[in-house]
C-alpha cells in the first residue's frame, strides 16, 4: 500500500502517490529555477501548472484513481525538462481513447507586435505571414469604400488579447512547451 497526497494543481486537484508527488515537485523546482528572473515568471508557472493539470487529467480518467510515477513521467516527457536534456517535442494533448490532437490554434490580438490594437499582428502572427503585408492589406481595404476600416474595428472588438504564454503559443498554433512558453514575456 502507497501513501497519497492531496495536492491542487492548477486550481484542480488531484490524488498522488508520494513518490510520484515528489518527481512532480522537483521538476516544477527545476522548471523554476531554470527560468529567467523576470517578473513574468509567476505567469509561466500557473501555464506549466494549468497545462500539467489537463494532461494529468486526460490520463487519469477514472474517478478516484490516483496519479503515479509513470504518469509524472509522461507528463514531464511532453512538457520537456527545463534544460532541454531529454525534450522530445511532443507536448500535444491526448483525446479520451490516447490519440494525440494538434496544438489549439486560436485568434487573438498580439498586442507586442502592435501599432494600433493589434489585429493585423495578430492575423500575421496567426496565418504566418509578413506584418507589413497584413498592415498594407488594411490600407487598401481602408481605401476601398472604407470596408477595412470596419474591418479592423470590428476584429478589434470581438478578438481578445494574447496575453499570456498559453495564449500566444495559440495564437501561432504551437504547443505549449517549455521552450515555446520560455519565447514570451506576458504584457497588459
Amino acid at each position: 500500500m502507497k501513501k497519497t497526497v492531496s495536492a491542487a494543481i492548477g486550481s484542480t486537484n488531484f490524488v498522488i502517490d508520494e513518490d510520484a508527488y515528489s518527481r512532480l515537485d522537483s521538476y516544477l523546482a527545476a522548471f523554476r529555477a531554470h527560468l529567467t528572473p523576470g517578473p513574468d515568471n509567476g505567469e509561466v508557472m500557473n501555464d506549466l501548472e494549468n497545462r500539467i493539470a489537463e494532461l494529468l487529467s486526460a490520463s487519469a480518467k477514472g474517478e478516484g484513481r490516483a496519479v503515479n510515477v509513470e504518469m509524472i513521467d509522461d507528463v514531464i516527457s511532453r512538457i520537456g525538462m527545463p534544460d532541454g536534456s531529454t525534450f522530445t517535442g511532443s507536448a500535444s494533448r491526448t483525446t479520451e481513447d490516447g490519440s494525440e490532437l494538434p496544438p489549439v490554434h486560436k485568434f487573438y490580438r498580439d498586442v507586442e507586435h502592435r501599432s494600433i490594437g493589434g489585429v493585423c499582428s495578430g492575423i500575421a502572427a496567426y496565418f504566418n505571414l509578413d506584418i507589413t503585408l497584413v498592415r498594407v492589406l488594411f490600407v487598401a481595404l481602408f481605401l476601398c469604400a472604407s470596408c477595412g476600416f470596419w474591418l479592423y474595428v470590428v476584429l478589434w472588438i470581438i478578438a481578445p488579447k494574447a496575453v499570456t504564454p498559453t495564449e500566444k503559443c495559440e495564437l501561432r498554433g504551437w504547443p505549449p512547451t517549455y521552450e515555446n512558453l520560455s519565447k514570451f514575456t506576458v504584457s497588459r
